[in-house]
């Protein structure tokens, strides 16, 4: 059964984050603990798009802390970012999640928002020590 744009705000009430609708099918997510970072979950069926920025990269990045930055992002994405990855968008590194909204359930959606708070909470501080380093 296709989920609608009622099913995912219900799963975003039940997620006891602070949120926003910012247009049909687009909400923007905030938690004190993210430190100002936004996950914004966009419903556009058939999938579910979750994305939060974690910061921009400087242009004057020496090219030694951004080799050493894009590992670490890579080797993320293959253990802790199982459903999603770390991108570089422009110049800002950012986290994704995408989910079938077919049959996302409450505990996917969830598990979605915690990868995402993780990539925030844990991740964005090693990778600012990195960069300013």
């Amino acid at each position: 059964m296709a989920r609608s744009h009622d099913d995912i705000e219900r799963y975003i009430l039940a997620s006891n984050f602070s949120a926003e609708q910012v247009s049909p099918g687009t909400w923007v997510l905030r938690d004190p603990q993210w430190g100002g970072a936004q996950i914004v979950v966009h419903h556009t069926d058939p999938l579910v798009l979750f994305r939060v920025k974690l910061f921009d990269l400087a242009s004057e990045l020496p090219a030694e802390r951004a080799v050493k930055l894009l590992r670490r992002l890579l080797q993320l994405n293959a253990t802790d970012m199982l459903q999603g990855a770390y991108a570089l968008e422009g110049n800002a590194i950012v986290a994704v999640e995408v989910m079938q909204a077919e049959n996302l359930d409450q505990n996917e959606f969830d598990a979605a928002l915690d990868s995402l708070t993780l990539a925030i909470v844990e991740h964005r501080d090693e990778f600012l020590a990195m960069l300013h380093a």
